[in-house]
């Protein structure tokens, strides 16, 4: 009894994340769109969890708190494990179905209805970028996936202004030069170098990270579902990052504009067309992490190659020279670049 209420609230859980999943990665979010689409497609989730209003409606039922997983195991889906729509019975959900099973999400704080429009809630995007996770960890070995798995490691050292004297083993490449060569020339005035004389500089372990996440949402983006995966890869880095509080994170959406978000509204506010700026979305990173301190670390989430800048539409030659001077000053002002590249697969 005990393992098919879990299974059941598994089961529940899963549903959910799928709805959740329709709803955020969907470009047409008004209620009437909504609507057409639960009519239309059948096997959508929000078209499963519209029928089940139906249902209620036409039967009569009252809403309880927990389903006792109604339809859900019937003998003709445990082949497919699926709980498929009926076309016909699906041209019969209304307006009132689907709004039902959106106060349903919005009662649980993951969504709002604004002016006839889903918008997903800063709450809805953990949900996503974590049941994201879980499905990640779902696909990786059990090797990987198992209790072995390691925290993530340190974001790197940082050289401070203080020296000490050389020990055996150090690494040459924390010589600081200037010192070394002073105090060989205070030891003997010339420069006969000994092991005393070089003066290393300390490590300081890096704890904070500034963090910025690059999205393309220009025309091209609406291929082969890349927005959408844009859009997941982009809350999944995000959550990584805030799991520590010290961490700064900065997200953009560009096209032929750069557009500054906060992280919970990626999946609100990327709405992918026209060209594709990479240098001025990331000089725009760069200029706004540059009295920061500690790791920078740009994730940019692109398909393709430049073809704008500063508003300009240019040949591929042309942008791509200004991107490499881009590149260069993120190598200058030590700025690590990340590069997800999204195909066609």
């Amino acid at each position: 009894m005990q393992a098919d209420c879990d299974l059941c609230n598994r089961c529940q859980m899963q549903q959910e994340d799928d709805v959740l999943r329709d709803l955020a990665y969907d470009e047409d979010r008004y209620l009437a769109d909504l609507v057409h689409k639960a009519q239309k497609e059948p096997d959508s989730p929000l078209a499963r969890e519209a029928l089940k209003k139906l249902d209620k409606r036409m039967n009569g039922e009252e809403d309880e708190d927990c389903e006792a997983s109604d339809g859900m195991f019937k003998e003709e889906n445990t082949e497919e494990g699926t709980m498929p729509g009926v076309p016909g019975r699906n041209e019969n959900i209304t307006e009132e179905d689907v709004r039902q099973v959106l106060n349903d999400y919005e009662n649980r704080g993951l969504v709002n209805l604004r002016d006839g429009k889903v918008i997903v809630t800063s709450n809805g995007v953990k949900k996503l970028a974590a049941g994201a996770l879980e499905r990640i960890l779902r696909n990786l070995n059990n090797k990987i996936a198992g209790s072995n798995v390691k925290e993530l490691p340190e974001l790197g050292i940082e050289l401070t202004s203080r020296t000490r004297r050389y020990e055996a083993g150090d690494d040459y490449s924390l010589v600081d030069i200037e010192k070394t060569l002073l105090n060989t020339l205070d030891r003997c005035g010339s420069f006969e170098l000994k092991p005393d004389d070089f003066e290393i500089r300390e490590e300081v372990h890096r704890t904070k990270l500034c963090a910025g996440i690059i999205i393309d949402e220009s025309g091209s983006m609406r291929d082969s579902g890349k927005l959408k995966a844009a859009m997941e890869t982009a809350i999944i880095l995000s959550r990584l990052i805030q799991r520590n509080p010290d961490n700064i994170l900065k997200v953009y959406a560009f096209s032929d504009k750069v557009q500054p978000l906060t992280p919970w509204s990626i999946v609100n506010d990327v709405i992918s067309g026209g060209d594709t700026d990479i240098k001025g979305a990331l000089a725009a990173f760069r200029r706004d992490c540059r009295r920061q301190y500690g790791d920078k670390q740009a994730y940019l989430i692109t398909d393709t190659e430049p073809n704008n800048e500063d508003g300009r539409h240019l040949s591929l030659e042309k942008a791509a020279g200004g991107l490499l001077e881009e590149a260069a000053r993120y190598r200058q002002e030590k700025i690590g670049l990340n590069i997800i590249m999204l195909d066609e697969g």
